[in-house]
């Protein structure tokens, strides 16, 4: 009896690169910035992800819309201003408005945009064009200074969460949990106003999990989800 040749299971991991679009020309952004730098790309690139950066004078579209259609792009964050439907980089540089933008920067992406406002009808727009999750804030986006990084903190709990493999929806939760967490600990502490302004940033920040018109609940960060999107293209 001939014998059937051995087929060896391989398996196959796609590299997941991330652009970081952070301005940090004044103090609102470059306190954010600074943490970003400390705490979230360090905490990807430990996760195997490729960062590639677009930061400071390089937050500008001419540089990171290139860079966002590149291959094997699956995943933008950032810091910058923002209003309803524009995301800025470096001294106010438009980077993402609604209309001025191609398809091939966004679609089958997951995307995290601290900033002002954008959620409301940029990342809207994001999901339209093929994005698969948005997280943002749909108003202003505040801090109390001397306090600053537990916000960023809160914040940075979504980066954390896709770069740990979790869905969408549950990167929501765990972002909602450490923003009560910290609210919590702020009204025990009598700090009164810290806590109110955390929970202003909790009640407006936009996730898949709100509602399908910021994306898919389900959408991750793993080769699961690239293999669906790229049947979808």
């Amino acid at each position: 009896m001939a014998r059937l040749p051995h087929r060896r299971q391989r398996t196959i991991r796609l590299e997941v690169t991330v652009i970081a679009i952070d301005s940090n020309f004044e103090p609102f952004t470059k306190a954010a910035f600074e943490y970003r730098q400390k705490h979230v790309y360090p905490y990807l690139e430990n996760k195997g992800f490729k960062v590639v950066r677009c930061q400071g004078p390089l937050a500008r579209r001419y540089y990171a819309a290139p860079a966002a259609r590149k291959p094997n792009v699956d995943y933008l964050t950032g810091v910058g201003h923002g209003t309803y439907d524009t995301y800025t980089g470096d001294y106010y540089d438009p980077i993402f408005n609604i209309g001025n933008y191609s398809q091939e920067e966004v679609r089958g992406k997951i995307i995290h945009l601290l900033s002002c406002q954008a959620a409301r009808s940029l990342g809207q727009d994001f999901v339209n064009q093929g994005c698969l999750a948005f997280f943002g804030y749909d108003e202003n986006f505040i801090y109390h200074q001397e306090e600053a990084e537990v916000f960023f903190e809160c914040d940075s709990e979504i980066d954390h969460g896709f770069a740990d493999g979790l869905s969408a929806e549950q990167v929501y939760d765990r972002v909602i949990a450490k923003y009560d967490q910290r609210i919590t600990e702020k009204r025990a502490a009598g700090k009164l106003y810290v806590a109110a302004m955390l929970e202003f940033d909790r009640d407006h920040l936009r996730a898949p999990s709100l509602s399908v018109m910021w994306g898919d609940p389900n959408a991750r960060l793993d080769d699961e989800m690239k293999r669906i999107r790229n049947k979808r293209k």
